[in-house]
């Protein structure tokens, strides 16, 4: 409960302490550097964003599906959405007896998105 006491006193410090560097136009956060009307200067504002979500882990990609002709083996093309395939098959005048749809996903997929 003492914490909770000293919270205001704190909050008060880093508003003068803010106000202060920013009037002195120097970095908020380390308090040395020169900012240049900004609130960071170029050394923190890169940490920071670079500890920010938009830089964080891989992309999750979405599927994709090969069609491959089941007679011959050949690719026939490789697409990002299903209904693509479905598309493709029809304008081919193929069923799907006659091909086979390979989805491949992203090696991260399943690990990234059990997170989101």
């Amino acid at each position: 409960m003492t914490d909770a006491k000293k919270q205001p006193v704190r909050n008060a410090a880093a508003r003068r302490r803010y106000a202060e560097r920013t009037a002195k136009r120097i970095c908020t956060h380390c308090g040395k550097a020169p900012s240049f009307g900004a609130s960071r200067c170029q050394a923190c504002a890169r940490r920071a964003y670079e500890r920010s979500e938009h830089v964080r882990g891989l992309p999750v990609y979405g599927s994709e599906f090969t069609v491959v002709h089941a007679a011959t083996a050949e690719t026939l093309a490789v697409f990002e959405q299903w209904e693509d395939v479905v598309l493709c098959l029809s304008f081919a005048g193929l069923s799907f007896d006659e091909v086979e749809v390979l989805q491949e996903h992203a090696p991260m997929r399943a690990v990234l998105t059990g997170f989101s």
